[in-house]
């Protein structure tokens, strides 16, 4: 049978041939002259030779290099996968088999071209352990290392930090600190705060976790404040009036709710509106809107808790709280007034961008994972990467046994509990490995009533939560964790264990997608250790009950009330493996779907924040007056005004705008007020325009400083007008998804209007730059100092 694996690793394997054939060479060299190859590859690609011809050479450089530093000689099956990411691939290792050694060879490589090479990882822990222990290599074969996250998360760093940090050849970091970087070197005002090179090459360890699991979860640095409503706590108290089924309706598969009829009727009498869809009442039935979904879809413990009087998110994949993150469009204020809390300040959206779009700007793109082979189709249509499954170094021994099924979940609990118990009994090591936080919990209070001890991982801490998973092999250790908990740490088996059979893993449910299943059992039976993986599912889980047959739900509804839990009743017919099956695969269908429309959402913003960054970093590199860019700007903002007048400009109309963006000082015998010309008008404006810019020049007098003030003028406009489009942006998408309900289509209606919402942010910023120049103060101090005063 034609297998597309082994026609890429037959090609693969004749490169690793020319790397084993250098390995000789490279072992018989003295440190100095090993040290010497880095210096002879630039060279070599400097004269123009490619990157791919050295690259036998390169990894035979630092394989070596590896053994002499560290001790550690990656082996034939690592030099695959270095390969494959070499090659802007995703080598899919199993667990165990050396995914940050494999790293260093492709990072090596391509950090001779001096272009910049990132490692990235999803936790700040894993970035700050990998980079301490591959720096020495990397510095002895005179390279430059740099690690972007600190241990310390509330450190500041300078822009002379960061500009370190990014110039050097090899930079360690992760996936939310290379993005809240780049949004931020967007908003500076001026070409020295900026520190980053363009995007060249990145490796992605957990590449399936960074570009599937947080795909749609926006990078958003927020902002300048709004008005704040106090509409937030009286629709919480009417809400809190209202029942399920009677005052609305929720659809938890579709994550909607909505009021019905009576509720509708509940809502009028309550705030005294007959008309309580009329235009003047949108911002209450939005704040009822908002006070609903708090309600009902965002659950205390399960999505957020409350810590220090504050609401502080779940990631709901790990448990790990997620500091500093905070809802948008005022969903986090309605769950504060749900809760009863002072209702935080809403801000604005200044900037935002998805993992998404982030990665899709490098030069070249790879990443590591143990599972992603059934992901490969969505890697290439988005990324443009092939999977390709890198044989494990020894046979996989672990035995992966059916699934137990059970109605009820009482039943499902104490059938696991029971085989935790048999196998503790024994001394074996237990993974239990859970789909939240809640469950994790309700397990751990069970474990206790049994009397057995056992470690709680639901991530609050990622240096404590590696260390756990790591002892999570040892004789006789129970470890209960969520099931992305301690990812890129190894579980390796204590002294004993593997005459025990090795780590057991049990699934306590089937999880949202087959690939994160196959994770769980990856922790068993690493490099050839022995270990077995058991899965418990009932009828009663989240992913049954959301895409299950109705068949199902009539059997469960029929037999769910004969529930024997000292007995508890596996289901062994095969149609109830394939209602679960078909329920996993459904779930992971929708989570493409909603991958795919969060892409698409998001390609109007990618688009319009190209164009914006693109010409905000013009403006920063110039050194040339803007005299004619600004006159360009002034002349549209004027046609545009004049445009909503063509027929019926007045004098007092023409006197309040130039009041108001022009001249403070209007008086109604100024020139252009006294011999009033309609035809004239826009003429008339423009030439006052060119003799403010000119008097400011006068007064500026220096060159680079008049260059810096026009400069300042467009950014501020430009960066006023596209914070508030971001937000518009960030509203609308909230806006268009309800539109579905009408039979409108969300992603035609919000690309249409993020188009008109575009050209309104352009006629803003013209305006803007107008005000900006006409209206700005200048005052020289004493020592010769010059401040500017914007309106």
């Amino acid at each position: 049978m034609f297998n597309i694996d082994n026609v890429r690793l037959r090609k693969i394997k004749k490169i690793l041939k020319k790397v084993n054939r250098w390995a000789v060479i490279m072992s018989e060299m003295s440190d100095v002259d090993l040290k010497q190859q880095t210096t002879i590859l630039k060279q070599k690609l400097k004269s123009g030779v490619r990157v791919d011809d050295i690259l036998p050479q390169a990894f035979a450089t630092i394989r070596e290099a590896d053994k002499r530093i560290i001790g550690k000689f990656p082996y034939d099956v690592q030099i695959l996968g270095a390969i494959v990411l070499h090659q802007g691939n995703i080598a899919e290792m199993k667990t165990g088999e050396g995914k940050t050694l494999t790293a260093t060879l492709p990072i090596y490589l391509n950090a001779l071209t001096g272009n910049g090479v990132m490692l990235i990882t999803t936790n700040s822990y894993l970035a700050i352990r990998d980079a301490t222990e591959m720096r020495k290599v990397y510095e002895w074969l005179g390279l430059t290392v740099a690690v972007g996250v600190s241990e310390n998360s509330n450190h500041q760093y300078s822009v002379d930090e960061k500009k370190k940090i990014y110039q050097a050849d090899i930079l360690y970091t992760t996936n939310d600190a290379v993005g809240f970087d780049y949004l931020q070197e967007n908003l500076v005002d001026r070409q020295s705060h900026q520190y980053m090179r363009p995007f060249n090459y990145a490796i992605l360890d957990e590449v399936d976790s960074i570009l599937l699991d947080y795909a749609q979860t926006p990078l958003v640095i927020s902002g300048s404040p709004r008005v704040q409503s106090n509409l937030f706590k009286i629709a919480n108290q009417f809400v809190a009036t209202l029942s399920e089924n009677i005052g609305y309706e929720l659809d938890e598969e579709k994550k909607h709710v909505w009021l019905t009829r009576q509720g509708i009727c509940e809502a009028k009498r309550f705030f005294e509106k007959e008309n309580l869809f009329s235009n003047d009442n949108y911002l209450l039935i939005r704040h009822i809107e908002l006070a609903l979904q708090a309600h009902e879809l965002f659950k205390l413990n399960q999505d957020y808790v409350v810590d220090d009087q504050e609401i502080k998110l779940l990631d709901t994949k790990n448990g790990r709280i997620m500091a500093g993150t905070k809802l948008q469009s005022g969903l986090h204020q309605a769950i504060e007034a749900k809760e009863h809390l002072d209702i935080t300040e809403q801000t604005r959206s200044m900037a935002s961008i998805t993992y998404q779009n982030l990665f899709r700007m490098f030069k070249k793109l790879s990443g590591m994972t143990g599972t992603g082979k059934d992901n490969e189709e969505e890697f290439i249509e988005t990324y443009n990467m092939n999977v390709i499954s890198i044989p494990s170094r020894k046979p996989i021994i672990r035995k992966d046994l059916p699934d137990k099924i059970y109605v009820t979940l009482p039943e499902k609990l104490y059938a696991s509990i029971s085989l935790v118990k048999e196998c503790h009994k024994k001394q074996q090591p237990v993974l239990l490995a859970t789909g939240s936080v809640e469950i994790s919990e309700i397990y751990s209070q069970m474990l206790l009533r049994e009397g057995i001890t056992h470690n709680v991982l639901n991530a609050r801490n990622t240096a404590k939560e590696a260390k756990i998973i790591a002892e999570a092999g040892k004789l006789g250790a129970v470890t209960v964790a969520t099931s992305m908990a301690g990812r890129g740490t190894d579980i390796k088996l204590g002294d004993g264990v593997a005459k025990l059979g090795g780590l057991v893993v049990i699934g306590t449910e089937r999880m949202t997608s087959k690939r994160i299943d196959l994770q769980l059992r990856g922790r068993s039976g690493r490099q050839g250790d022995p270990g077995f993986s058991q899965f418990f599912v009932s009828l009663e889980d989240d992913i049954i009950i959301k895409r299950g047959s109705e068949r199902t739900l009539r059997y469960y509804k029929k037999f769910s009330g004969q529930v024997n839990i000292k007995k508890p009743r596996e289901l062994t017919q095969h149609r109830f493996k394939r209602v679960v099956d078909k329920a996993q695969f459904s779930e992971e269908s929708q989570g493409r779907i909603s991958r795919l429309n969060s892409l698409e959402f998001d390609e109007s913003m990618r688009v319009q924040r190209k164009l914006v960054y693109s010409e905000r970093n013009k403006l920063l590199r110039t050194t040339d007056m803007l005299d004619s860019e600004i006159i360009n700007a002034c002349r549209r903002a004027i046609e545009h005004f004049l445009g909503k007048y063509t027929h019926n400009l007045t004098i007092n109309i023409l006197k309040r705008y130039i009041l108001d963006n022009i001249n403070y000082n209007l008086k109604n015998n100024d020139d252009i007020l006294e011999h009033y010309d309609p035809d004239n008008v826009e003429q008339s404006l423009i030439e006052i325009v060119k003799r403010e810019l000119k008097e400011k020049r006068r007064m500026i007098g220096s060159v680079t400083q008049t260059v810096d003030f026009q400069r300042v003028c467009i950014l501020k406009a430009i960066d006023t007008g596209w914070i508030e489009q971001v937000d518009n942006l960030q509203q609308l998408r909230f806006v268009v998804i309800n539109r579905k309900f009408s039979q409108q289509n969300p992603l035609y209606e919000y690309q249409k209007e993020a188009i008109v919402s575009y050209q309104q942010m352009r006629h803003q910023v013209d305006q803007l730059v107008l005000k900006n120049i006409m209206l700005s103060t200048i005052k020289r101090k004493s020592n010769g100092e010059i401040t500017i005063v914007f309106p």
